[in-house]
């Protein structure tokens, strides 16, 4: 499947699956999308009609980063309402092309002092799947 997360519009930079975790609260913006045009994600169920979520994943509770220190939004301006640890409702389709790739923010926010790179928090988009259009 060419649908990822990505760090750029272009969709060229892949996010290696971790979510870097830093001191303080951070924002990051990143893209899901394909850069192959003529493609669409949907829920692999009930395409078109079911909605599509993103979720963060931690692969081990209770060590390190946690996934109550994520929140996820469509906009900036978003993330001051969203619920830590909530999914991200996205919709049902996201087309493939570099000019629709969907935009999403991430707010990191790290009260322990310090920094890491986390290896158990990733971003996560299941029951999914690419259809030609």
């Amino acid at each position: 499947m060419a649908f990822g997360f990505y760090t750029d519009s272009n969709l060229v930079y892949p996010i290696n699956g971790n979510i870097q975790v830093n001191a303080g609260s951070h924002d990051y913006q990143f893209y899901l999308g394909s850069p192959t045009s003529g493609t669409k994600l949907q829920d692999a169920t009930s395409p078109g009609v079911s909605t599509m979520e993103i979720t963060v994943e931690d692969s081990d509770p209770g060590n390190g980063a946690e996934s109550s220190w994520i929140k996820l939004a469509l906009t900036q301006g978003e993330l001051a309402g969203a619920i830590a640890g909530d999914p991200l409702n996205i919709g049902t389709t996201v087309l493939g092309g570099t000019g629709s790739s969907l935009i999403f923010w991430v707010r990191v926010s790290n009260t322990l002092s310090g920094s890491s790179s986390s290896t158990d928090l990733s971003l996560k988009i299941t029951n999914v799947k690419e259809f030609m259009i």
